[in-house]
């Protein structure tokens, strides 16, 4: 098991990019990534490897901790639809870097236009709003290419 240290420097940069691309203020990222590592810290002792990788668990704390920003904040903008649908075990693989080859092999098997959508979305950050601008596509045909693409990405992974 990693040492506290350990979690937060492997972890910090992709949890404080993920809050970040998830909410608008950089004051919001920062707070919402301390608390999610105290939240890790003052659980670690429940994390159970035979249920989940660390990556995983530490994800999956990650996105319910933004989503309880959104309650408890009452923020009455549309909660984004990457944290409302259900856990994407892509995400999960993208967290997870023993996992990036086989990721990066199943992109190559995408249609050119749905492995632009997920590089896009995921190692470059940006928004399914601003994926369909930059493409030139329309928002529901970009948000139709992501589904299909994680679920392609799904039955190959």
């Amino acid at each position: 098991m990693l040492s506290k240290e350990e979690i937060y420097t492997q972890y910090r940069d992709k949890v404080f990019g993920y809050v970040k691309n998830h909410v608008n203020s950089i004051e919001d990222a920062e707070d919402i990534t301390s608390d999610i590592f105290v939240k890790i810290y003052s659980k670690i002792d429940t994390y159970d490897e035979s249920k989940a990788s660390l990556s995983t668990w530490i994800y999956s704390m990650t996105s319910n901790t933004v989503i309880d920003f959104y309650r408890t904040n009452h923020i009455h903008s549309e909660i984004p639809e990457d944290l409302t649908d259900e856990k994407s075990t892509i995400e999960d693989e993208i967290l997870n870097n023993e996992s990036l080859e086989l990721l990066a092999n199943a992109l190559t098997q995408l249609p050119q236009e749905q492995m632009d959508i997920i590089v896009l979305r995921y190692y470059k950050g940006l928004t399914l709003q601003e994926i369909a601008a930059k493409m030139n596509l329309s928002y529901g045909v970009t948000k139709l290419r992501h589904r299909e693409a994680l679920g392609r990405l799904r039955d190959l992974l």
